[in-house]
C-alpha cells in the first residue's frame, strides 16, 4: 500500500453532497501490470469530474526509473477479475518529483468492483437531479421494492442519496434499475446519473460497488411536467409508471419515446429544428404503440401509407378522449390555424416538422410558431406517456412561457 497518497477511500454515497467538491480518494486494488511485469496490490488515487466521470492517477505507480511513454498498463480489481477499460488521456514527466503524470479514464462505465455477486440493498448517489424539495421521497414500485431519495439541497441538479430493498447483481446491476432511472429521464426530462453504488450482502458487508455514474445531463435543464408542485403526487406517478414498464411492449414503447423527448429537451438550446424533429419522433414512437396495443388498430391500418401520421396522432387523442382546446396556450398557433383554413394542431405539428426534414422554405415558419411546436408537441409526448400509464392528475404545463414558473394543468384526458 502507498502511504503517501492523498485522500480517502472510496466515498460512500451519502458523502457526497455535491459531486464538483469530492475530494480524490484511493481505491485498493490487487494487481497493476505494467508492460506484463506485476506490481502488486496497491491503491490508486481517483477523482470524479463534474460529469461524474472517473479520472484515475496512475504515475505514483510507477517507479522512478521507468517511462510513462508507450507502456500496456492493466489494473485489476481481484488479481483473477478482467483488466479495467481504461485509456491513458495524459502522459507528461515531472522533474520536480521524479515522476511521471499519468491520468486515465474509463471507458466503459459505471465499472463494478466485484467482492459478492448478489446484493439484498444498496445506496446510491443521484447527481444531476431534478429539483427536489429536501425532505425524502418514498418511491414503491409495483413488487413492493422501495426507493427512499434524500435531497442534499432542492437546488436543480442537486446530488441526492438513494436507498434501496432491491437486490441487484453484480454482473449487471443496472438492469432492474432500468425502470427506476427511466422514470427519473422522464421527470428530469433529460438524464440524471446514478452510481457511486454500494450493494450490501445480508450480513451488511459489502457485496460490490460501482466507480462511476450511468449517464447524466449537466445544464439547466427545460420546463416540463416535473417540478417542486408535483412532488407529492410523485409517488402515485411512480407506482403507475412502474405497474405499465412491467408489460414488455410497454415498457419498450416508453423507453423508446422517453429517449426522443430526452433528447428533444437536450438540444432545444443548440437546434430548435433538431428538438422538433426529435418531438415528432417521440409522438410517433408512442402514438404507434398507443394505436397498436391500445385502441385495437390492425396490421393494416398501420401499414397503410396513405393515411398521414397527423391523422395517427389526432386518432391516439381520441383514444384517450382528449376534449381540451390544445392551442389554447399556443397564440402564435392559434393565429396560423385561423389563417390556414382552421387546420388542427395535429397538423400543424407535422407540417412544420416534415418542412424541417425537406427544407422546404415556402412559407417558413417563424422562431415564435416553431417555439409553441415544440412546446406542444413535447406536452402532447408528456400527455400520451400519462395515457399510457393511468395517470390522470396534475402536471406543469409547459405550453405557458410567458408568466408565472409553475403552472399546472390538468390532464386533459378523459378515458381510462
Amino acid at each position: 500500500m502507498i502511504d503517501h497518497l492523498v485522500g480517502t477511500k472510496m466515498l460512500l454515497p451519502n458523502q457526497l453532497k455535491d459531486i464538483k467538491q469530492v475530494p480524490p480518494f484511493s481505491l485498493a486494488v490487487e494487481q497493476v501490470k505494467i508492460n506484463g511485469e506485476n506490481r502488486g496490490p496497491t491503491e490508486i488515487l481517483v477523482s470524479y469530474d463534474e460529469q461524474g466521470s472517473p479520472l484515475l492517477s496512475l504515475g505514483e505507480i510507477f517507479p522512478s526509473t521507468m517511462s510513462a511513454l508507450n507502456c500496456e498498463i492493466q489494473v485489476r480489481y481481484k488479481a483473477d477479475s478482467d483488466p479495467w477499460p481504461i485509456l491513458i488521456t495524459k502522459r507528461e514527466f515531472n522533474p520536480e518529483q521524479n515522476k511521471p503524470i499519468v491520468e486515465a479514464r474509463l471507458s466503459r462505465e459505471p465499472l463494478v468492483l466485484i467482492d459478492k455477486s448478489d446484493s439484498k440493498k444498496f445506496e446510491a448517489a443521484l447527481i444531476s437531479a431534478p429539483r427536489f424539495l429536501k425532505n425524502p421521497i418514498l418511491l414503491i414500485d409495483k413488487n413492493g421494492n422501495k426507493f427512499e431519495i434524500k435531497p442534499s439541497k432542492s437546488a436543480e441538479g442537486a446530488t441526492c442519496f438513494i436507498r434501496s430493498d432491491l437486490h441487484l447483481n453484480a454482473k449487471d446491476p443496472l438492469k432492474p434499475l432500468a425502470p427506476f432511472i427511466n422514470f427519473l429521464t422522464f421527470a428530469k426530462g433529460c438524464h440524471c446519473g446514478l452510481g457511486n453504488l454500494f450493494a450490501y450482502a445480508e450480513n451488511d458487508s459489502i457485496a460490490f460497488r460501482s466507480l462511476g455514474f450511468s449517464r447524466n445531463d449537466q445544464g439547466k435543464r427545460e420546463t416540463n411536467w416535473f417540478d417542486i408542485e408535483i412532488q407529492k403526487d410523485l409517488p402515485e406517478i411512480f407506482s403507475q409508471f412502474s405497474l405499465a414498464s412491467a408489460e414488455e411492449k410497454t415498457n419498450k414503447a416508453l423507453h423508446q419515446t422517453i429517449n426522443f423527448y430526452r433528447a428533444s429537451n437536450v438540444s432545444r438550446t443548440t437546434s430548435i429544428e433538431m428538438s422538433i424533429i426529435a418531438a415528432h419522433s417521440a409522438l410517433e414512437a408512442i402514438v404507434n404503440f398507443i394505436l397498436t396495443y391500445r385502441a385495437g388498430w390492425s396490421k393494416a391500418m398501420m401499414n397503410n401509407r396513405t393515411i398521414a401520421f397527423s391523422d395517427k396522432n389526432r386518432a391516439a387523442a381520441q383514444h384517450f378522449g382528449i376534449d381540451s382546446d390544445l392551442l389554447s396556450r399556443s397564440p402564435e398557433l392559434a393565429k396560423f390555424s385561423k389563417n390556414n383554413s382552421d387546420i388542427d394542431v395535429f397538423e400543424i405539428i407535422s407540417r412544420f416538422r416534415n418542412k424541417l426534414v425537406h427544407q422546404d422554405t415556402r412559407n417558413s415558419p417563424t422562431g415564435l410558431q416553431l417555439h409553441e411546436t415544440w412546446l406542444i408537441a413535447q406536452w402532447m409526448v408528456e400527455v400520451f406517456i400519462f395515457g399510457v400509464i393511468g395517470y390522470r392528475g396534475t402536471i406543469i404545463d409547459r405550453r405557458i412561457y410567458n408568466g408565472w414558473r409553475g403552472t399546472t394543468c390538468q390532464i386533459p384526458l378523459s378515458r381510462y
